[in-house]
């Protein structure tokens, strides 16, 4: 249990973190979600869609690679400084190539992307990817409260600049007359920039966030050493595959909306002016749409927590504990735990869904029926990462790899066949059928290389249970309450309880068991 409670604590930690940077992070969704357009949104969108694909070419599964060799090699100095100068060399060349291609990219994404918003998006790329190794080297070493001061730190920059560029500036220029104090702050700010300086409020957080890394960078010793370098590499390039597979399958739907969704306005027979305005409101319609679906899909975010921070502390933990005889044993267990979380936090977003949908601008709450959906698919998203540690832990990463090629093909599948047709509706299916495929078969393939006698029946009821309570809560709704109130939320939080009761009743935890026999003593002493 002490290895438990060790795992718990850091989570705890790590997801505090977590928690903190994204809630801080998502406070900017109903900001943006008030001061910019569906449109101005939508591109916001689009280009952050692009890191998450990008940094999987950064990275190329370094991160993964230096957990597992750290805890294989004599020497995890080595190790570290070997993977940091290979992300550092490889950050600064790729974010040199976007910089020289920017022109050409800026007109391939999207016809509101400009130039300048490329080279921001290559300066993020290169500042966060040298930052991965320092990261890596602070969870190996386990100083998660470090980790957890840089992260909300570069949180809180990221949202000082926001508020500075879009609400103080503006403030300022309006407000100030005129003279010296006015020019320098029309100099910094330019009216109907909100987008730019959405991306450039990333940079500025994302070099200091660097900058506060100097010390972790320093205690790694710069030295190259091609042996571990061929090695990592061998290890980790099939993790680039997967990285792909998986940015397909989380961030691509954006883009295949914009390619896929049907114009509003027929071109047909139309030129000059008129098929140019028809051509612009054509994209603004698909911008919109992207906007709506990104800001819902934002509600995601609660699971996303739970999984992300849990992330953090398991991966390398799991590395640690594979030399312990009763690994295999503590896997089972900490799943069954993960299970109940990740079915409670889909319970609790759904069952108060109309106040959690009020941290988004009105304008953005219409596709408020994407939301179960993806809550229900990045439950799926967690347990296919916990299932996939064992091919990590057995060198068998092609096999990961193979796994997210057929989970971003049934995404591609889906998307192209049915946007057209259900719109945003198709590429939450999507998102659920892949990931819930890719947890399957990797649990599958995960016990005939490395069989873990897993609580299945358990962690089945707990995922179902909670979806049944959702589906109660839905048809009490439309059939005794018509409207969302007081009796309505107080029987949806008598179901919350009722999955908190099941799981105490079945569980029947080691604390409360702890806590009887405290008082069984206590008695016996009185008695006494």
């Amino acid at each position: 249990m002490s290895t438990l409670r060790k795992l718990a604590s850091q989570t705890v930690l790590y997801g505090f973190t977590y928690f903190a940077g994204r809630l801080l992070s998502f406070l900017l969704t109903p900001f943006y979600t008030r001061i910019f357009s569906q449109s101005e949104y939508g591109t916001i969108s689009i280009m952050y869609a692009l890191i998450p694909f990008l940094t999987v070419v950064y990275t190329y599964g370094m991160e993964t690679g230096y957990f597992y060799f750290a805890n294989k090699e004599k020497d995890d100095g080595k190790v570290a400084s070997t993977g940091f100068l290979s992300l550092l060399y490889s950050s600064i060349l790729l974010s040199v190539l976007i910089m020289l291609c920017s022109p050409w990219l800026a007109g391939l994404i999207d016809t509101r992307a400009r130039t300048d918003y490329v080279i921001y998006i290559a300066l993020i790329l290169a500042f966060d990817n040298i930052a991965v190794l320092p990261f890596a080297y602070l969870r190996k070493h386990e100083r998660p409260m470090r980790f957890a001061i840089l992260k909300t730190l570069n949180i809180i920059i990221n949202i000082f600049f926001n508020f500075f560029f879009l609400v103080f500036c503006p403030y300022l220029l309006n407000h100030s007359g005129s003279g010296i104090f006015h020019d320098i702050f029309a100099s910094i700010y330019h009216k109907g920039e909100g987008v730019k300086y959405v991306i450039l409020s990333n940079v500025i957080s994302s070099f200091i966030l660097l900058l506060c890394l100097i010390p972790e960078i320093r205690k790694i010793k710069l030295v190259w050493n091609r042996e571990i370098w061929t090695k990592m590499l061998t290890y980790s390039w099939p993790l680039l595959i997967l990285g792909f597979a998986g940015v397909i399958n989380e961030t691509f739907d954006r883009t295949l909306l914009k390619l896929r969704l049907p114009n509003l306005y027929s071109t047909a027979g139309l030129a000059g002016e008129a098929l140019k305005k028809a051509v612009a409101l054509n994209n603004k319609f698909k911008l919109s749409q992207i906007g709506i679906y990104s800001a819902c899909y934002k509600i995601s975010i609660f699971m996303t927590l739970a999984i992300q921070s849990f992330r953090y502390a398991a991966e390398p933990f799991f590395f640690r504990q594979m030399k312990e005889s009763n690994s295999k044993d503590l896997f089972a267990v900490v799943l069954k735990y993960f299970s109940f979380v990740t079915g409670f936090i889909f319970l609790g977003v759904l069952l108060y869904l109309p106040i959690v949908l009020k941290i988004l601008g009105k304008d953005f709450r219409s596709a408020e029926e994407v939301v179960p959906i993806l809550l229900l698919a990045n439950l799926f998203l967690g347990l296919f990462l916990y299932l996939s540690q064992w091919y990590k832990q057995t060198e068998k990463v092609l096999y990961g790899a193979y796994v997210s090629i057929g989970g971003a093909v049934i995404t591609l599948i889906i998307n192209f066949a049915f946007i057209p047709t259900y719109g945003y509706m198709a590429a939450a299916w999507a998102t659920l059928a892949a990931y819930s495929s890719m947890a399957i078969v990797s649990y599958f393939l995960g016990q005939k290389f490395f069989p873990v006698d897993y609580p299945i029946v358990r962690i089945g009821f707990y995922i179902w249970f909670s979806i049944v309570l959702y589906v109660v809560s839905r048809l009490a709704l439309e059939s005794f309450f018509g409207e969302w109130g007081v009796g309505a939320y107080f029987f949806n939080t008598l179901l919350g309880g009722v999955y908190l009761l099941a799981f105490l009743y079945i569980e029947q935890p080691a604390f409360l068991l702890k806590y009887s026999m405290v008082n069984k003593v206590l008695s016996v002493r009185r008695r006494k």
